[in-house]
C-alpha cells in the first residue's frame, strides 16, 4: 500500500529478514551513490556547533547534568590525566608524562599495557584507544557507585554494551561502523542499536571531509528508517582528538561539540585535562539517559517483544488513546492461543510485516507497520510532518463528519508529539485496505476486468466527490493510494490532503461553498491554526503528489488545485493498473 508498489518487508528483531552473508557489505558504488544521494537531501540544514548545554536543555535534562557534575566534579579526572596524545603520527603516548607517574593513576596510559597497539594503522589504534577508554569509565562508575558521597545522587550506569563493527557487517545492513552501542538484545541487529560511533585520523581535525560526512548521514538514515521509535539517530564522531555528536533530527542535523578526548599536543598541562574530564563527563551523561530521552517516544532499552507508548497530546476523545505495539503473536494467555497480557489497559496492535516505502534523510517521514487489532487486519501509521502542515489524522476527523464511502475505518488516532523542532509525530490506526488496484486485476480475466474497472472508477471518483464536499482534496491519488478489498476501492494516504477554504483568515471564518463545511474545530483539537495551515498548504499546491500520477497542469506548476487535478490522477491510477492486461508485462513503469 505504497507509492513503491506495496513492497512487503519484515521489520522486527524477532522476525528474519534477507540480510547480505556475515562478513560482505555492497559495492562501494552502491555505498557511494546512496550516499551521495542524502547529503543532497540533506544540502544546508546543518546546525553546525551546536553547544552541549543548548542540546541538553532540548532534551529537558538540563538541571540533571548540572547535578551530575556538581555531585561528581572529578569522576573521571584520572582517565582525563592519564590520556594520550593525537596528533599527525596518530594516537600515541603522551611522553610528557612520566611513566613512573602515569603508574600511579587507576588509569595507565594504554601504550604502556599495550605495546603492539603501535603496530595498528592510525584509525584502528584510535579505534582500540577508545575501547580501552570506554571499559574504564565503566569501571570507575562501578566503584564510584560503592562509596557515594552523602546527599549525593547515583551516577547512572551505562546500560549499553560495546561492539566493534570495523570488521563485521550490522546484522541487517551493509553498514560497518567502527563502533556500535547495542542495548542488551539476545539478538544483536539493526534494531538493538543505541548509538553509534565512527573515528577518523583525517589530516585536518577542523575539518570534515563529504565523503565523512556522507557516512555518517548513512548511519543517521539507517537508523531513523529501522527503527519506528526514533525521535533522532545519535551517531558520535572521533575526528583525532575531537568528539562530536550529530544529531539526525527531521528538520536538520545537530552537530554538538563535545569536545577534547586526548591531548593534542606532547604538552601536559592542567587545563588540557579539565578539558578532557568535560568532554568524558558530556559523553557518558548522555550516552546513559534513558532511551525515552535520548533518541526515542518510547523506553526500549530493555529487550521486549513490544513496545509500548500512549498519547501524550489530547486531541480527541475517540479511539484508544494507549497502544501497545507487539512485535510477534507467539504470546499466548489464559489459554487462548495468539492473545497477550497488555499494559494499563492498552489497546493491542500486532506487527506482522512492515509495509516498504522511500525515505528521505529530512522532511516528512513514514512508518508502516501491518498487522492485526482486535482480530481484523489493520496498519499502524507513524507519520513525522511539519507542524504547519495538516495532520493526516485531522483530515480523517473532517472526512468522518459526513458519511464518505472509499476511506479506510479509523480505530485510533492522534498525536504523540505535538512539535519537536518544527515536526509533529502522529499515529493512525486503521483497518486495511487491501492490494493496489494493478495486483488486484493482475489475476483476473479479460471479462472480468472489463466489468470491474468501470465500477472501480464510479467507487474512486465518487470518494473524492464525497470528500471533496465535506472540504477536503487528497492531492496525492497515486496507484499505492488507491487499494481494492472485496471488490471494493478504498482511498488512503490523507497526509498530503488540505482542506478546502482554509487559505486565508477570510475563508478559515466561514464554510467556502453551502456543501462544505467549516472545521475550525478540529483545528483547535488538534491544536493547530487553520489560518497558518492553510495558507501553507495551498503554497504547496503545486509540489505536492507523486509526479508520475500528478496532472498535467500541477507539473506546470498551476496556482489552482482542486477536485478535477485529482481526478485527472484518477485517469494515470486507472492507465497504469490495466496497462499489464494489454501488454502482458508487468515490467514497465506507468
Amino acid at each position: 500500500n505504497s507509492k513503491t508498489g506495496g513492497t512487503i518487508q519484515t521489520p522486527s528483531k524477532n522476525q528474519k529478514k534477507e540480510e547480505l552473508p556475515p562478513g560482505e557489505s555492497e559495492p562501494p558504488e552502491v555505498r557511494d551513490k546512496r550516499r551521495q544521494r542524502l547529503l543532497k537531501c540533506l544540502g544546508d540544514n546543518i546546525e553546525h556547533n551546536y553547544l552541549f548545554n543548548a542540546f541538553v536543555e532540548s532534551l529537558d535534562v538540563k538541571e540533571r547534568y548540572e547535578r551530575f557534575i556538581k555531585d561528581w566534579p572529578d569522576l573521571f579526572l584520572d582517565i582525563a590525566r592519564g590520556s594520550p596524545v593525537a596528533n599527525s603520527k596518530g594516537i600515541v603516548a603522551n611522553t610528557g608524562r612520566s611513566k613512573a607517574r602515569l603508574r600511579s593513576l587507576p588509569f595507565t596510559d594504554v601504550f604502556i599495557s599495550y605495546p603492539k597497539l603501535m603496530g595498528l594503522t592510525k584509525e584502528a589504534r584510535l579505534v582500540e584507544y577508545f575501547i580501552f577508554l570506554f571499559d574504564e569509565m565503566v569501571d570507575v562508575v562501578g566503584v564510584a557507585n560503592k562509596d557515594i558521597p552523602a546527599g549525593g545522587t547515583p551516577i547512572p550506569d551505562c546500560r549499553v554494551s560495546l561492539k566493534d563493527h570495523q570488521s563485521d557487517v550490522i546484522l541487517g545492513t551493509p553498514h560497518k561502523p567502527d563502533i556500535a552501542f547495542h542495548h542488551d538484545y539476545k539478538r544483536r541487529d539493526i534494531h538493538s542499536i543505541h548509538a553509534i560511533l565512527e573515528a577518523k585520523m583525517d589530516p585536518s581535525p577542523i575539518r570534515t571531509p563529504e565523503d565523512t560526512h556522507g557516512q555518517l548521514a548513512d548511519y543517521g538514515h539507517v537508523l531513523n528508517d529501522q527503527q519506528a521509535t526514533r525521535t533522532f539517530a545519535p551517531v558520535f564522531y572521533l575526528h583525532g582528538h575531537l568528539l562530536t555528536l550529530h544529531a539526525y533530527y527531521r528538520d536538520k542535523l545537530y552537530i554538538v561539540e563535545l569536545g577534547e578526548l586526548c591531548f593534542d599536543t606532547n604538552y601536559w598541562t592542567s587545563s588540557g585535562v579539565k578539558r578532557i574530564q568535560s568532554c568524558l563527563m558530556q559523553f557518558w551523561f548522555l550516552l546513559t539517559l534513558e532511551s525515552d530521552i535520548f533518541g526515542h517516544f518510547c523506553d526500549v532499552s530493555e529487550e521486549s517483544d513490544s513496545f509500548f507508548f500512549s498519547q501524550k497530546v489530547n486531541v480527541e476523545s475517540k479511539g484508544d488513546p494507549k497502544i501497545e505495539v507487539l512485535y510477534s503473536v507467539s504470546q499466548d494467555v489464559k489459554g487462548v492461543k495468539g492473545v497477550k497480557d497488555v499494559k494499563d489497559g492498552a489497546a493491542l496492535f500486532c506487527i506482522k510485516e512492515t509495509i516498504a516505502r522511500y525515505s528521505y534523510m529530512i522532511g516528512r517521514h513514514v512508518h508502516l507497520l501491518k498487522g492485526t487489532y482486535k482480530g481484523r487486519a489493520a496498519v499502524l501509521k507513524l507519520s513525522w510532518t511539519p507542524a504547519n502542515r495538516l495532520p493526516e489524522g485531522a483530515a480523517y476527523a473532517i472526512l468522518n463528519k459526513r458519511p464518505v464511502e472509499g476511506i479506510p475505518e479509523i480505530f485510533s488516532k492522534g498525536l504523540l508529539i505535538s512539535n519537536l523542532n518544527g515536526y509533529r509525530l502522529e499515529f493512525v490506526l486503521m483497518e486495511y485496505c487491501g492490494q493496489s488496484m494493478a495486483e488486484y486485476l493482475k489475476d483476473k480475466t479479460d471479462n472480468q476486468k472489463v466489468e470491474l474497472v468501470p465500477r472501480f472508477v464510479k467507487q474512486l471518483t465518487l470518494c473524492l466527490a464525497q470528500a471533496n464536499d465535506t472540504g477536503v482534496l487528497h492531492r496525492d491519488i497515486s496507484a499505492g493510494n488507491v487499494c481494492i478489498k472485496n471488490d471494493k476501492v478504498y482511498v488512503i494516504d490523507w497526509g498530503c490532503a488540505k482542506v478546502i477554504g482554509w487559505g486565508t483568515a477570510e475563508d478559515a471564518a466561514r464554510d467556502a461553498t453551502p456543501t462544505q463545511l467549516n472545521h475550525i474545530d478540529v483545528a483547535e483539537q488538534w491544536g493547530f491554526n487553520a489560518t497558518t495551515v492553510g495558507q501553507v498548504e495551498v503554497a504547496k499546491d503545486p509540489f505536492t503528489g507523486t509526479p508520475l500520477f500528478m496532472g498535467i497542469p500541477m507539473l506546470r506548476s498551476s496556482p489552482i488545485r482542486g477536485i478535477l487535478d485529482d481526478l485527472e490522477s484518477v485517469f494515470y491510477v486507472i492507465m497504469d493498473a490495466v496497462r499489464p492486461a494489454g501488454t502482458k508485462r508487468d515490467d514497465v513503469q506507468g
